[in-house]
């Protein structure tokens, strides 16, 4: 009996290859390398077994969000000030999410520093044309963690 008999959807296809995006000068394009193996020889393993909810997931593939966020002198004048550009990871397999360490929590014009929550680092970027003290003249912040709760 074929699919449209039964009543149901045909099953989906599987991708046929590498789901990794490259770049040829401004136009992007699928790698679609390792059809048959579910391996593409440049970017590794793209096919991953079901997670098994009894078992931690490996993370065995992450994606990365990056946004670029663009300071202006004030919401009347265009002028960019400073670039900041925001990072945040997550698993692809479990959705989890992960947290920068080892940065200290706020948003600093001359470093790099992550949100309260820990998910998204925000680091000062500037062209490379631009004078090295390009957008350190933008305020920041930065957020004290205490230990034992007091704070002084």
């Amino acid at each position: 009996m074929s699919d449209e008999h039964r009543g149901g959807e045909p099953p989906a296809a599987e991708p046929t290859g590498c789901p990794k995006t490259l770049w040829d000068r401004l136009t992007p394009y699928q790698c679609d390398e390792g059809a048959e193996t579910g391996v593409c020889p440049t970017h590794g393993k793209f096919r991953h077994e079901p997670a098994d909810p009894d078992k931690p997931c490996q993370h065995p593939d992450m994606h990365l969000d990056a946004d670029v966020q663009r300071l202006t002198a004030s919401d009347d004048d265009p002028t960019v000030v400073a670039y900041i550009v925001e990072l945040s990871i997550r698993c692809l397999a479990c959705q989890e999410r992960f947290r920068w360490s080892g940065v200290p929590a706020g948003l600093m014009p001359n470093r790099p520093a992550c949100s309260p929550d820990e998910f998204t680092l925000h680091a000062p970027i500037r062209p490379a044309s631009a004078d090295p003290d390009f957008g350190l003249g933008i305020p920041g912040f930065a957020i004290r963690y205490n230990a034992g709760g007091g704070g002084r």
